[in-house]
């Protein structure tokens, strides 16, 4: 099984190519990550409540928006979360132990962080003009 890169910045350049407008992709990042903590937050309420059909929709909501924002770690791993998960009957869901929820809640909270932080570099980064020496 192959890393992914916690920010992929070329996805990050297409999606500024599309939108055309360096502010709209701006703001879509900064929205993001100010609601990045949320969906980690509403993860954790879920697994910790086993609420199946919210946790479903909390891991889509973080799998897909990742996904756009070039958070490709981050959306593997919810990827992955979803696949343990998923409800597939008969068999009921099998949620984890105390221990193993404390360590998946652990490595979405560095992760979301780490890439919270890539994120603002990318900004400064475009927010910068490029200088030639």
């Amino acid at each position: 099984m192959t890393t992914a890169p916690v920010l992929d910045t070329d996805a990050l350049d297409r999606l500024a190519e599309q939108l055309g407008d360096p502010e709209v992709l701006c703001g879509f990042i900064r929205r993001y990550e100010s609601m990045l903590g949320q969906r980690v937050d509403r993860l954790h309420h879920a697994l910790t409540t086993q609420d199946h059909e919210d946790w479903m929709d909390a891991v889509l909501s973080l799998k897909t928006s990742s996904a756009m924002a070039g958070a490709t770690a981050l959306s593997r791993l919810a990827a992955e979360l979803q696949d343990q998960l998923a409800k597939r009957p008969p068999a009921p869901v099998c949620w984890p132990a105390t221990d193993c929820l404390e360590k998946i809640l652990t490595k979405l909270r560095h992760l979301a962080a780490e890439t919270a932080r890539q994120l603002q570099a990318f900004l400064r980064s475009i927010a910068t003009p490029a200088t030639t020496t």
